[in-house]
């Protein structure tokens, strides 16, 4: 019979007269069934409202309410079994004003749910299965917090176990955990106007032990991360107004983001390829941001990825597209670097078929650089290694300059495997163009090799590379230089060297075996 404590008509409430002499206007309802349940309710402030509704056995119900116009709603049901490790509890304590509560708590064996508030916030926890924990501690007002996890665990540890912290005001943590077999997610918030969602999911024991961390100091940071399988997302932003969105479905992805400056902004998909559920092993990401109003955008597609965004500068601009295949050897990496410490600068990556290295340095400001590296990893020799498709690196020291490398074909018989291209500019304005290919012979591998070096100012350059054994190396040292290097065939080598100023320059090998050397 559901028991109704009005003040002081309830006779259970003699119990506690003493300290119920202060409290005015609380209500509480209990409705117990089941075998060894224990609810205790304290109410020492004014205008407080508690319903419980337990059943089922060895559950526990712990209430606390010492502020004004706190509502707390528990429903319990489940068997806890009888002893004190498997006992299901719910605890909530609720101080200062306006709190507001609701649990509800199903499933069986050792599921915990711990609330703990002071201020005018919400919060709202749903569990069903065993061995969950729930944590919630919110300080300040407005702040809201929705946590449901869905476990399935039947051995001795824990389903799901959240731990949410919110100190600050109009702050939102919302976690969602289903079917979670030891998912983790801890969301921590300091500040105001902050936001928080996490939602993992883990489909068979493949897929178990799915982590996010995400902890965000400052006011109006905006964080998303869903994944699934064994991944681990671990996001940090401090300053104000930063947004990041992490998205992984695979089990082997792994991803950590740090925006400590503002308006910071940073999306990063790592998934199976579309069509290929098996495709995706051994992602990783890093990405960090410590200036304001840097954008970056990552996704990888593929096997055995890897990606280091780091821009400490403002105004930055990461843009990578990484898609591969699961390979044979399934040991090598699709690397990505990017390092962008000055401002306005632009980097755009994109890299298709696995095994590629892409690497770009910006130390100066407003420079753009480009990589495109589509080379076909076929053929790979039955039972040898699976060596490297193309790499090709970009450093761009001064400011105002554009590099662009483009390394792209390739079949089973005509490949453009095997190719190497590096730009460094260290002056202003300049821009350089390279463009490696194989179309022509065939081969098992290009092996071809390209690098521009501009030091000097407006400074023009396009290497162009079409066959096998191809190398071209050009280096302006001087200023208002043109240089354009065409190699066709076989074995050609190019050296072209400016170190004065006005200059120009063209050089154009077909055949094979061709040396040209120019000095201005």
């Amino acid at each position: 019979m559901k028991a109704s404590i009005l003040a002081s008509v309830s006779a259970a409430a003699l119990i506690l007269a003493a300290g119920s002499a202060f409290a005015q206007n609380n209500v509480s309802d209990i409705l117990q069934t089941g075998t060894d349940g224990a609810v205790t309710v304290t109410q020492s402030g004014s205008d407080n409202n508690s319903d419980v509704d337990q059943s089922g056995v060895s559950n526990t119900t712990n209430l606390t309410q010492s502020g004004t116009n706190a509502t707390s709603t528990v429903v319990q049901e489940g068997v806890g079994f009888d002893h004190e490790t498997g006992r299901n509890l719910v605890q909530v304590n609720q101080s200062g004003d306006g709190a507001t509560s609701e649990v509800t708590q199903t499933g069986d064996h050792r599921n915990h749910t711990f609330v703990t508030q002071n201020g005018a916030s919400d919060s709202v926890v749903t569990q069903d299965g065993a061995w969950n924990e729930a944590n919630v501690s919110q300080t300040g007002d407005g702040n809201t917090s929705d946590v449901t996890q869905v476990g399935y665990s039947n051995i001795s540890g824990n389903a799901a176990n959240t731990g949410v912290t919110q100190n600050g005001d109009d702050n939102s943590s919302v976690i969602t955990q289903d079917p979670a077999e030891y998912a983790r997610a801890t969301v921590i918030q300091n500040g105001d106007g902050n936001t928080s969602v996490v939602d993992q999911a883990v489909y068979g024991e493949v897929n178990d032990l799915t982590t996010a961390l995400v902890v965000q100091t400052g006011n109006d940071h905006d964080s998303t991360v869903t994944q699934t399988g064994i991944a681990n997302a671990d996001v940090s932003q401090s300053g104000d107004r930063n947004t990041s969105e992490v998205d992984q479905s695979s089990y082997h992805a792994d991803a950590t983001v740090q925006q400590s400056g503002a308006d910071n902004s940073s999306d990063l998909t790592q998934g199976r390829g579309a069509g290929h559920p098996y495709q995706t092993q051994n992602q990783t990401a890093l990405i960090v941001q410590s200036g304001s109003e840097n954008d970056s955008v990552a996704v990888q597609s593929g096997s055995n990825g890897d990606l280091n965004v780091d821009q400490s500068g403002d105004r930055n601009l990461s843009d990578v597209l990484q898609s591969g295949f699961d390979n044979a050897s399934g040991s090598a990496t699709a690397l990505v670097g990017v390092d962008q410490s000055g401002n306005d600068n632009q980097a755009y990556i994109t890299q298709s078929g696995a095994l590629s290295d892409a690497f770009v340095d910006q130390v100066g400001d407003w420079n753009t650089a480009t990589i495109s590296q589509s080379i076909g990893n076929a053929p790979n020799p039955p039972g040898g290694p699976d060596p490297r498709v193309a790499t090709a690196s970009v450093e761009q020291i001064g400011s105002y300059n554009v590099a662009t490398v483009t390394q792209f074909g390739g079949s089973n018989t005509v490949s453009a495997r095997l190719s190497e291209a590096s730009v460094v500019q260290s002056g202003d304005n300049n821009e350089s163009l390279i463009t490696q290919t194989n179309s022509l012979i065939v081969a098992s591998a290009a092996n071809n090799t390209a690098s521009a070096s501009q030091s000097g100012d407006y400074n023009n350059s396009t290497i162009v590379q079409d066959g096998i054994t191809l190398t071209a190396t050009l280096t302006q040292g001087g200023s208002y230089n043109e240089s354009e290097i065409t190699q066709l065939g076989t074995g050609h080598t190019a050296e072209v060297t400016q170190n004065s100023d006005s200059n120009i320059s063209v050089v154009s090998q077909s055949g094979s075996g061709n040396f040209a050397s120019v000095t201005q």
